[in-house]
């Protein structure tokens, strides 16, 4: 997982225009996903010694839509693994995930939902290889509050940074090849200076304590000031390692180049 991407705030100055106008305009511009652009980074191994892919994200705007695609590749360039995320203003609607090592592909999908229209259903999909993408695996469950996927971390904790402070946050994570949400919590650790900047280590676990005994806490290195962006993670990535003739999960070290 990584997770990855943290919100700058732009400032718009409208010289000779009404107060109107500029609030429209400013408003426009502050989606919660639409910052970075472009973002770039490095996965290392856990000492910190190889540099096993690099990952990129590039955001697209339409309107009220949002795209942003994230990709992680190896050193040499060829691609690992792609996830394409579509928002419609601060609202997900689409979270696309495709393992390229592997053949595998999934997605998750916020539709109504047809027995209460008050509600939302987040529709999963998977197939673990090519060859059975023609009958994937398929469930649903209830979109809870703070459901998120990779490239919402760093805007969430941004958004909830007082709430982090003083505590813990609870949210639900996707795990599209498991075909549902995961438990999870944020829990600030420790305050230390990085290279001469404040910053915050915050843990986050699952909540439940069968899948804590088989998935490791990730530690995220934030911003005590501005905008809270997120500057290294250690844990769970998107691409997987091979070792022997097996693909294995990889929790690593990812640097974000801000």
């Amino acid at each position: 997982m990584t997770r990855t991407f943290r919100p700058k705030l732009l400032i718009f100055f409208f010289l000779a225009v009404g107060i109107s106008s500029e609030t429209k305009s400013l408003s426009a511009s502050l989606f919660k996903y639409e910052e970075p652009k472009f973002l770039t980074g490095t996965i290392y191994s856990q000492d910190s010694k190889t540099i096993l892919f690099k990952f990129s994200r590039h955001l697209t705007r339409s309107g009220n839509e949002l795209e942003a695609i994230r990709e992680y590749a190896y050193p040499d360039g060829k691609l690992a693994a792609r996830e394409r995320v579509i928002y419609d203003r601060d609202e997900l609607r689409l979270y696309e995930l495709e393992e390229l090592q592997t053949g595998g592909y999934g997605r998750a999908t916020i539709k109504p939902d047809e027995d209460n229209p008050q509600k939302q259903r987040l529709h999963f999909e998977y197939s673990k290889e090519s060859a059975s993408r023609a009958s994937p695996k398929r469930g649903f469950e209830t979109l809870q509050s703070n459901t998120l996927n990779n490239d919402m971390v760093g805007p969430f904790l941004a958004s909830h940074w007082a709430a982090v402070m003083k505590g813990e946050v609870k949210c639900r994570f996707i795990v599209v090849p498991r075909g549902e949400t995961v438990g999870f919590r944020f829990v600030k650790e420790s305050e230390s200076q990085w290279q001469g900047k404040p910053v915050v280590s915050v843990r986050m676990e699952p909540t439940s304590p069968v899948i804590r005994a088989l998935v490791n806490p990730l530690h995220f290195k934030i911003e005590k000031e501005g905008a809270h962006r997120v500057l290294d993670y250690s844990g769970r990535t998107t691409p997987k390692l091979k070792s022997g003739n097996k693909w294995e999960e990889l929790d690593g070290i990812t640097v974000f180049d801000w």
